[in-house]
C-alpha cells in the first residue's frame, strides 16, 4: 500500500533520514519503533507532505506523492494522528470528529451518522458533547483517532498514540487497534512502548539514526540482539 523509496531528508547539517527503503502491506499493523532522535516522526511528516524531502520518493496505492500537498495526501485515504495533541480544544468531542468528515462531499445527515457510528465504536458516544479540553488523556487520543477514521481512510498512521498512559487505558488502547485490525484496517503506528507494540504489531521496523536497523515479526524482533544493544544504549525499557 505505501512504498517509502531511498528517502533522505536533512536539517541544516543533520541527516535525520538516510536513504531509508520500507513497504506497508495493506490490511496489516506495522510499526516503527526506535530510541528518541531516530527520525520516526520525520518520515511521517514526509509521508504526509508536511515536511518536504530532500531525495527518494513516497508511493501510496501506486500514486506518487512526494510533493503533493497535504489535503490532496488526505484526500488519497492517508489519515494520521499527532505525537503532541493536535485537537480543537475548544469544540466538542462530535465537533472535533465531524471535521474528519469534510473531506467528502456527503449529505450532512450522514456525516452525522457516520460521526456516531465512530463514537459508538470508540466509547464516546456519552461524551459527545463535552468539551474536549475537558477530557482525560485517554478519551483525547480516542478523538484524535476518531478523527482520523472520519475522513475514510485507506492507511492510517498513528504517532505514539501508544504511550503515556496508565496501564488500563494503554490496555483499552490495544484493544482498538485489535479491532481495527480484525476489520482489516492498514495502520502505520510509532511507539516506544515495547509491550504494547509488540503485541498490536503484524510487522516491525526498528530505525536508529535515520536508518532501517531491523525488521520483521515482533517475535524476529524480540530475538534481534542488534536492536536490544540499540535500546539498551538509549536507556529504553525493551
Amino acid at each position: 500500500m505505501l512504498e517509502i523509496r531511498n528517502v533522505s531528508k536533512s536539517f541544516g547539517g543533520l541527516r535525520v533520514l538516510e536513504n531509508l527503503t520500507l513497504t506497508i502491506e495493506e490490511g496489516k499493523v506495522s510499526s516503527l519503533i526506535g530510541p528518541n532522535g531516530a527520525g520516526k516522526t520525520t518520515l511521517f511528516n514526509v509521508i504526509t507532505g508536511t515536511v518536504p524531502l530532500d531525495d527518494g520518493e513516497v508511493i501510496f496505492m501506486g500514486t506518487g506523492i512526494t510533493r503533493m500537498p497535504t489535503y490532496r495526501i488526505c484526500r488519497l485515504g492517508v489519515a494520521r494522528t499527532y505525537q503532541r495533541r493536535n485537537l480543537f480544544l475548544n469544540l466538542t468531542v462530535h465537533e472535533n470528529v465531524m471535521a474528519g468528515t469534510f473531506k467528502d462531499a456527503t449529505s450532512l445527515k450522514s456525516k452525522r451518522e457516520k460521526v456516531e457510528e465512530i463514537l459508538d465504536f470508540l466509547g464516546l458516544s456519552d461524551k459527545a458533547q463535552a468539551v474536549v479540553s475537558r477530557l482525560p488523556p485517554l478519551d483525547m487520543k480516542l478523538v484524535e483517532l476518531g478523527r482520523a477514521m472520519a475522513t475514510s481512510p485507506k492507511l492510517i498512521l498513528l504517532d505514539e498514540l501508544i504511550g503515556g498512559l496508565l496501564s488500563s487505558e494503554t490496555e483499552a488502547i490495544c484493544e482498538v487497534i485489535e479491532t481495527l485490525r480484525a476489520k482489516k484496517y492498514t495502520i502505520f503506528q510509532i511507539g516506544h512502548e515495547m509491550r504494547p507494540i509488540m503485541r498490536t504489531s503484524d510487522h516491525v521496523f526498528v530505525l536508529d539514526r535515520g536508518c532501517t536497523i531491523a525488521e520483521g515479526s515482533p517475535d524476529d524482533i524480540r530475538r534481534n540482539k542488534l536492536v536490544h544493544d540499540v535500546y539498551l544504549e538509549a536507556g529504553g525499557d525493551y
